[in-house]
């Protein structure tokens, strides 16, 4: 029996986020006060992710048996998420290359700004590239968990409890993160009710220009990029947004593509991917494969690039899209570790002071743009890496994506 739209979280989610919108325009004292039914919500998903990564990528390594299958997995993997950080870094400076979105601005006059606010700011290009791995725990979490795996599954017969042990925990991981998405409505109203009231519907001023410059290239990636490889594998982007769309809700009421990571994994499975590729694809293209964040990254350099008149020519291009290669796996899909990333990244421009930062404060949480390409980038990717392999059941996808999911 179908449920009655009230009770239909998508419906739900809507109307949390209309009424977030009303309140923040309103009453814009109150909305300001709801922000940490969202931090609350981010925060706790973000604690359960962690074991939920660890788990997984664990069990899917140790219950493959062959380690060369594993390998020609991993190696088909990292190959993809490289070769799209690549195209998602160059599109990102070529968008803000046509787009001009810092030409004209006075970049003198820099707005105060504490220094806590842009902690984290380089000191050297050698400190930013040691630090990559300490500021990814995602990435920190899927190297262990490998290792784990790896020991596991060589140790035989012996550590099968330990192996049935974790995909118990893993199953009640799940069922727990169930029970908070019942919270997802009240999040995604004190995300909206914030972001409005506190920045109001002409806040963001002269960054229009950045803001369009952002979209106009996160659309374009999405659509032309994208789209080529869902065709490939035989899935529609409409169609895979749609069976898709109470993740794409609570990411962009959350603005953390971090948030739907766990029913992702699930719906994935259920769409002819299978657990172990999604299980290891999953959780690595949280910080090996975030679209949106890349993207977002090089325009915000080529923005900054133009406002304070520094040459980007063909040679120093590529050796910043290196270096971003690098520099861009810091941001692991949570709300604001792209901004970090960025920090980190103006190492390779000494000419663009830290407290330029300052800028882009201000359009942090109105980049809904970034961790929706980031979802949807994995949730391709998954499906084009299970294609590669030869394991995608393409008529559990097909079927799947034919219809909308039940709520």
């Amino acid at each position: 029996m179908r449920k009655p739209p009230l009770l239909n979280s998508f419906a739900l989610l809507m109307f949390a986020i209309v009424a977030g919108v009303l309140c923040g325009v309103f009453a814009p004292a109150v909305a300001i006060q709801t922000k940490p039914l969202s931090d609350i919500f981010i925060d706790a998903l973000r604690w359960l992710v962690r074991p939920i990564v660890f788990c997984s990528v664990t069990v899917a390594i140790a219950t493959m048996g062959n380690l060369r299958q594993l390998g020609r997995l991993g190696l088909k993997a990292a190959l993809y998420f490289e070769l799209l950080t690549l195209l998602t870094l160059a599109a990102g400076l070529a968008g803000a290359w046509l787009l001009q979105p810092g030409a004209g601005w006075h970049a003198d006059a820099i707005p105060a700004i504490h220094g806590a606010a842009i902690a984290g700011a380089p000191v050297s290009l050698l400190d930013t590239l040691g630090g990559v791995f300490m500021k990814s725990p995602v990435l920190q979490l899927v190297l262990c968990a490998i290792a784990c795996g790896i020991v596991l599954g060589a140790s035989g017969p012996k550590a099968r409890r330990l192996v049935k042990l974790l995909q118990t925990c893993l199953r009640c991981l799940f069922t727990l993160v169930g029970w908070i998405l019942l919270a997802a409505p009240l999040a995604a109203f004190g995300a909206i009710a914030w972001t409005v009231g506190h920045y109001g519907f002409g806040s963001i001023g002269p960054l229009f220009q950045l803001l369009f410059a952002l979209y106009a290239t996160t659309i374009g990636f999405m659509l032309v990029l994208i789209v080529v490889i869902g065709r490939c594998c035989g899935v529609s982007l409409w169609k895979l947004i749609v069976y898709l769309k109470e993740e794409v809700l609570i990411v962009f009421s959350t603005t953390s593509s971090i948030a739907a990571m766990p029913k992702l994994i699930e719906k994935l499975q259920q769409a002819g991917c299978p657990a172990p590729v999604v299980d290891i694809v999953i959780p690595a293209g949280y910080s090996f494969n975030l679209t949106g964040s890349n993207i977002y990254i090089a325009v915000c350099m080529g923005f900054l690039a133009q406002a304070y008149h520094v040459e980007l020519d063909f040679a120093r291009c590529v050796s910043l899209i290196l270096v971003l290669m690098v520099t861009s796996k810091s941001a692991s899909g949570v709300a604001g570790s792209a901004f970090v990333a960025l920090t980190a990244s103006l190492a390779v421009m000494p000419e663009v002071p830290a407290e330029s930062m300052a800028y882009l404060l201000g359009i942090e949480r109105l980049l809904k743009c970034r961790p929706l390409a980031n979802i949807l980038g994995n949730a391709v990717a998954c499906i084009a890496v299970s294609a590669w392999c030869g394991q995608l059941k393409r008529d559990d996808l097909r079927a799947q994506l034919a219809v909308t999911p039940a709520s």
